[in-house]
């Protein structure tokens, strides 16, 4: 799923990084956007804290953990 285009990510605290800031723009951004598939007339600003140990590229972990996400939304 592609993010939606009009989203923003900002770090507000921390990050530990600039591999950290990318991972969580990316988680960021497809929350918000599983958010606003889910729901088109939602409009509150959406924040998400990670506390992640270590940063996992792996695309297998990016996708469960989003898949999770979208079960609990």
């Amino acid at each position: 799923m592609l993010p939606l285009g009009h989203l923003t990510p900002k770090t507000l605290l921390g990050a530990g990084g600039d591999q950290r800031e990318t991972m969580g723009h990316l988680y960021a951004t497809q929350i918000a956007s599983a958010i606003a598939t889910r729901d088109p007339e939602e409009t509150r600003t959406v924040m998400v804290g990670f506390g992640l140990e270590k940063v996992d590229m792996a695309r297998e972990t990016f996708f469960d953990l989003i898949e999770l996400v979208q079960k609990v939304i």
